[in-house]
């Protein structure tokens, strides 16, 4: 992926020292790419109406199980159900559910598991998200959740495409060359704030040396599988309280936790933008034989992913952003601290360079957006009718037929959150919404990003043509009106001549708990509403004089982005405009 020459210069330097200092097996590990499988397993689930009303229709909260049988086939043998029921927190209240389904015999299709997590994936229009943020840990050879695709049939109707995460316990365990008795304890601290004492999100950070039975206490309020050992874990839990961050938090940090496993799991999640992760998605591992035991962390929960986050209280809406910040979030002590600790902060910084540039490059995440694209084929599309959506209102929430819309604004989540990922590592200046790039004698087939120095990318130029190699610089400034995007973007390639393919991004957000709640659109709607639309947009070249000219543009509002060919030479201005305000104006 191309960057700019002080940003390349950078990530050389980083990968270099960790390739001497820090250094964790992948590239072999790359060779081995979890993929999609080759289709997608049908599961025929069948209940009593009686059965199927009750599920549907009493509170969404209920835990009890209901009777069903299931069957791979219509005519296929039947399977025998210890009961179904609804699963998730907040997913339980979206239109498509998710079912947690129980086997009494393990099941070959669940890897050996008897227990099937069906995650509807409603708030993705992609359904990639969970299955992409999870192979992403199997490359680098650490444990997580394996994942399979299955069309759901509910006494014969199609109710919806789902994604089956595997469970995290001792079968997991197992399958992964860890002790199946081992420790697993899922931090659930925000479940509990109905208790007086429990006001955080997460147990890091909890004194919880001041209550009476500790190990109770946590076995309260943690979520866990066996027969944990709650003192190992009190004692973790109490030495992340009492530690500052600095050179004694890394020396017991280091003694305590598998060193590879804990950055490879955060720097994976600051590369997919998962802000989302550090209250109850994740578990902590310890071996129960081994006395000299490290804890290691298991990832859960991975569909608010590669941009999708909440948007005024709710996860069902299509806005983008990628500038959520490398912090802690929920309240969590020990990724805050971590993160305040130079040592540690420095091995975490290096690793992400390193599989940005080496591992988890734009390419790879082509080749599995494909794949994933070939499995899923045009399921996402399928409109209800007679057989299809019963239950549920269709596979997802967005807007039907734009499939590769969604999925491209996946593969500009990685280029853009690379960007903000690398001024992180290394700060730039100057004012924001201002870049300067270099355009070499030769890059013809290159990307050029224009990223400001907080890492908001301005526009990128695929270039085409060099006529003369320069540096261009980029702004982007308030017009005082509003055409459709209530922004110019001028260049100034100097003495540079070069022709490409242009994009320039804007802003569309709104209160979001992550992201910049900027918007330059003419409404605040992430696509449309009403008689304004995005997808309207064109990209307009201004002349000395104000005049603007339209172009032909290629518009995806699900990435905030318009692009257009055009050559840079001198000064030239941009604009966004509707349709009917593609006429002269001054400013």
């Amino acid at each position: 992926m191309a960057m700019d020459s002080a940003a390349r210069a950078v990530a050389g330097m980083l990968i270099v020292l960790y390739l001497i200092a820090f250094v964790i097996p992948t590239a072999a590990g790359q060779e081995n790419v979890s993929s999609p499988d080759s289709g997608v397993q049908d599961l025929y689930l069948f209940m009593e109406e009686e059965d199927l009303v009750d599920l549907y229709t009493r509170g969404d909260a209920s835990e009890e199980r209901l009777n069903g049988s299931a069957r791979l086939s219509p005519d296929g043998e039947d399977i025998e159900l210890e009961g179904v029921r609804f699963r998730g927190t907040s997913s339980r209240e979206l239109p498509k559910k998710s079912f947690d389904i129980r086997f009494i015999e393990p099941q070959e299709f669940l890897f050996g598991s008897n227990d099937m997590n069906l995650k509807a994936t409603y708030t993705d229009p992609t359904m990639m998200r969970e299955r992409l943020s999870m192979d992403l840990f199997h490359v680098l050879g650490q444990p997580a959740p394996r994942t399979k695709y299955f069309d759901l049939y509910i006494n014969g109707i199609y109710e919806g495409l789902y994604v089956h995460v595997e469970r995290v316990d001792g079968d997991l365990l197992e399958s992964n060359g860890l002790d199946p008795a081992g420790t697993l304890v899922a931090d659930d601290f925000r479940g509990n704030f109905h208790l007086p004492e429990v006001n955080r999100a997460s147990v890091f950070g909890y004194p919880i040396d001041e209550q009476d039975d500790p190990e109770a206490f946590l076995e309260a309020t943690m979520d866990s599988r066996g027969e944990p050992d709650w003192g190992a874990f009190r004692d973790l839990v109490g030495w992340v309280y009492r530690t500052p961050a600095g050179p004694e938090f890394e020396e017991g940090f280091l003694e305590r936790f598998d060193e590879e496993n804990f950055i490879d799991w955060l720097a994976i999640h600051y590369l997919i933008g998962d802000v989302d992760s550090f209250g109850d998605d994740y578990w902590l591992y310890l071996d129960a034989d081994n006395p000299d035991a490290e804890w290691m962390v298991i990832p859960w929960d991975k569909d608010l992913t590669f941009g999708s986050h909440t948007r005024r209280g709710a996860t069902v809406n299509d806005y983008f952003g990628y500038e959520s910040p490398i912090a802690s979030g929920w309240d969590n002590d020990l990724v805050e601290k971590f993160l305040e600790t130079p040592g540690l902060r420095e091995r975490l910084d290096l690793r992400m360079a390193f599989l940005m540039n080496e591992v988890f490059t734009e390419e790879y995440y082509a080749g599995q957006l494909d794949a994933h694209e070939e499995a899923i084929g045009d399921r996402l599309n399928i409109t209800p009718g007679e057989d299809a959506f019963a239950l549920h209102p269709q596979n997802h929430h967005g807007d039907l037929g734009y499939t590769a819309y969604h999925t491209e604004a996946v593969l500009d989540f990685v280029r853009l959150r690379y960007r903000f990922i690398e001024r992180a590592i290394a700060p730039g200046s100057g004012e924001p919404y201002t870049a300067s790039a270099a355009i070499p004698a030769e890059p013809e087939g290159s990307t050029v990003y224009f990223t400001d120095p907080g890492g908001w990318v301005i526009a990128t130029l695929e270039v085409a043509e060099v006529t003369e190699p320069g540096t261009i610089a980029a702004t982007v400034n308030r017009t005082g009106i509003n055409p459709g995007i209530d922004r110019r973007w001028r260049f100034d390639a100097g003495d540079a001549e070069v022709r490409g393919e242009l994009t320039l991004y804007y802003r569309n957000d709104v209160e979001s708990c992550c992201f910049p709640a900027e918007n330059w659109f003419v409404v605040d709607a992430a696509v449309r509403d009403g008689d304004y639309s995005q997808w309207d947009l064109r990209i307009a070249r201004e002349d000395g004089s104000g005049n603007r000219t339209t172009l032909e543009t290629y518009v995806n509002p699900y990435s905030n982005k318009a692009s257009a060919d055009v050559s840079l030479q001198g000064t030239t201005g941009f604009m966004l405009v509707l349709p009917d305000q593609a006429v002269p104006v001054t400013g």
